[in-house]
């Protein structure tokens, strides 16, 4: 299945950047302010996929009696294509006010029905909505608290390649994510080489992986690590007939950690 293949093969981070509020007028003082950007690697398998969202929502607990609520944002909806939002690039969404002193728990996407794909070999296939994500897929876990007047970033983390399923010949669209703070972790760039390698790099820390694609001069980044020790593969196309390496690297709080050598050579077989 096509599912398999792209687990197999790489994980690819979707991010959607996030700031929260209530209205777009001036608020007064205990308001702080949301923005949402969306950001995304690519996949050796999919060579483009169109994410069509309709709506966003967040789930903002009242940190004073324990009681929350679902607050529409301002999003007119959209659909996006993210293997354009690579290595740290992103796209606004929208932004407001929303009122500040509560935590925001969770987010919530609600998809349209547009979504779709471009296989490697130029197949464009539609993707259809599971019946139990209709509603909306809902990203736990986010926890972010709201400070009046300050801007309050979560980045939403999709993982393109675990979001396309296929069964019996059908193809559908199951966004995976996670969703942090944009102030959490630090960051891992660097640049490898020969683009005849066709390489891709995967990072791993413990549970979490996530891979990339590189660009034209062979950059690539990772945003929204947790600190601690890294390991990073780059994995040559297996008919390029290069090595693949692996190392590791640290990331630390609130940095950017530069792989060294720059860029790194992938040597040929």
């Amino acid at each position: 299945m096509l599912f398999n293949a792209i687990k197999n093969s790489l994980l690819v981070a979707l991010l959607l950047l996030l700031i929260t509020a209530c209205q777009n007028n001036d608020p007064g003082e205990n308001a702080a302010w949301l923005r949402i950007k969306l950001t995304d690697a690519a996949s050796p398998v999919i060579k483009e996929l169109y994410l069509d969202i309709n709506g966003i929502e967040v789930f903002v607990n009242d940190s004073k009696n324990s009681k929350g609520e679902w607050i529409p944002v301002s999003f007119q909806g959209s659909e996006y294509n993210l293997f354009k939002l690579m290595n740290g690039r992103t796209v606004l969404l929208a932004e407001q006010y929303i009122p500040a002193g509560g935590v925001l728990q969770k987010i919530k996407l609600i998809p349209g029905s547009n979504s779709r794909m471009i296989s490697n070999t130029s197949q464009s296939i539609s993707l259809q909505l599971p019946p139990e994500i209709r509603e909306g897929i809902i990203i736990d876990n986010v926890n972010a608290e709201l400070y009046a007047n300050i801007i309050s970033s979560i980045v939403i983390d999709v993982n393109a390649s675990l979001s396309v399923r296929e069964l019996n010949g059908n193809y559908f669209i199951y966004p995976v994510a996670r969703a942090f703070s944009e102030t959490f972790g630090g960051k891992l760039r660097g640049f490898v080489e020969p683009v005849e390698a066709a390489a891709f790099i995967a990072v791993v820390h413990d549970t979490d992986t996530f891979m990339t694609l590189p660009e034209a001069d062979g950059m690539f980044m990772f945003t929204g690590l947790a600190e601690g020790t890294w390991e990073v593969h780059m994995i040559a196309n297996p008919l390029a007939n290069y090595r693949d390496t692996v190392f590791t690297d640290t990331i630390v709080q609130g940095q950017i950690t530069e792989i060294r050598p720059k860029p790194v050579r992938l040597k040929p077989v």
